[in-house]
């Protein structure tokens, strides 16, 4: 039982640096991913586009959708 329990802490450590990654990112997207609003140009839409291609790969990862749907 021991080595689960080691898993089950390790575990959990990974979880909560995910659930810090998150934060950042929340913070990252809140701050307009580190962009001026008046500066805004087609450029940065390209910018906050991979952000989300990204985002949504890691996301139909999590929820087996798209090329990770289960069959």
């Amino acid at each position: 039982m021991k080595n689960n329990d080691q898993a089950l802490a390790a575990f959990m450590a990974k979880i909560a640096e995910a659930k810090e990654r998150i934060e950042e990112l929340n913070a990252y997207a809140d701050d307009h991913i580190g962009d001026s609003p008046e500066e805004i140009n087609w450029g940065h839409v390209g910018s906050a586009g991979y952000f989300v291609e990204k985002l949504t790969e890691l996301t139909d990862w999590a929820f087996g959708r798209g090329e990770y749907a289960k069959d």
